[in-house]
């Protein structure tokens, strides 16, 4: 009989924590969370804190990584305006900025920041072929001292992924780009070098 009231109040502790576990959760400092009532998104909380929900079943909470978030393309290859095959990848920063449309996007793949990550692959490579073909390969391989354009180049590709992903509602923001690799192929190596050795010896000649 003497336990009786010890029994009681571990129960009643078990059961304010299986309460506590049923009906609320922990946003952290780093995600945002999504609340979903029966599928469909009703609430989304970037605020750090503790939060009241329906049980499971009738509301989920999704968790999504509001860090920056950081990755390097793949190689791919454009033409530059004079001619020239060039291999290039660039290293990029971007973030959720809008969960809300992010997540209906994304979030039905078991990893939304990787499936985010192979749609910013697709609209990188496009750009960048854009782009390096508006350029002519002295803008990126120069024997001349600040002959490159690597500035320029880059934010011309940030203007334009950043314009693209706004439009198509991706619910991200690319944060910042630059270029990572510049890799000729084989055919072209040759011609280059042949034409780097002219550059030198016209300053040469200068000098």
């Amino acid at each position: 009989m003497k336990r009786t009231p010890l029994i009681l109040t571990i129960g009643f502790l078990l059961a304010i924590i299986f309460g506590l576990l049923l009906f609320t959760f922990q946003v952290r400092q780093s995600e945002v969370v999504v609340v979903t009532t029966f599928g469909k998104p009703t609430r989304t909380i970037a605020k750090p804190g503790a939060y009241l929900r329906a049980p499971w079943g009738i509301q989920m909470i999704h968790r999504l990584d509001q860090r920056v978030q950081n990755f390097e393309d793949k190689l791919t290859e454009g033409i530059t305006r004079d001619g020239y095959n060039l291999l290039t990848s660039v290293y990029v920063g971007w973030k959720i900025t809008q969960p809300e449309v992010f997540f209906p996007k994304f979030a039905g793949n078991p990893d939304p920041i990787a499936e985010a990550e192979k749609g910013l692959e697709r609209v990188l490579s496009h750009y960048k072929s854009a782009v390096v073909g508006k350029h002519p390969l002295s803008d990126f391989v120069s024997a001349t001292d600040n002959g490159t354009n690597f500035l320029a180049i880059e934010s011309e590709i940030l203007s334009a992924v950043q314009a693209e992903v706004r439009s198509q509602n991706y619910g991200l923001d690319v944060d910042f780009m630059g270029l990572k690799k510049l890799q000729l192929p084989e055919s072209v190596t040759q011609n280059v070098f042949e034409r780097m050795i002219s550059e030198r010896k016209v300053l040469v000649e200068k000098f």
